[in-house]
């Protein structure tokens, strides 16, 4: 006698179809038996359904401010008055 369903409409579907390159394994989360295709390797290692799976939390990241650095002046006052210009005229030139 065939299996059938309550309302006796026939087989149920199986939900774990046959798959020659597809085995089953457990959810490392949940426990629930599935195949190797629908689990997916969360950032601890750990084998985990779609659903159980979940993005590293950004505080394991921590952004630290970086000092900025501020210079002195290198020199102080006005750069032109500290120079002598002489001037040459045309007839310095040879």
């Amino acid at each position: 006698m065939p299996k059938v369903t309550p309302g006796g409409r026939g087989y149920r579907p199986n939900p774990h179809p046959f798959n020659a390159h597809d085995s089953n394994t457990i959810c490392d989360v949940t426990g629930f038996r599935v195949k190797v295709s629908e689990v997916v390797k969360r950032w601890e290692g750990f084998m985990v359904i779609k659903a159980a799976w979940h993005p590293r939390q950004p505080q394991d990241f921590p952004v630290v401010p970086v000092k900025q650095h501020t210079y002195r002046e290198a020199r102080r006052g006005n750069a032109d008055a500290d120079i002598d210009v002489t001037e040459i005229s045309s007839a310095d030139i040879v």
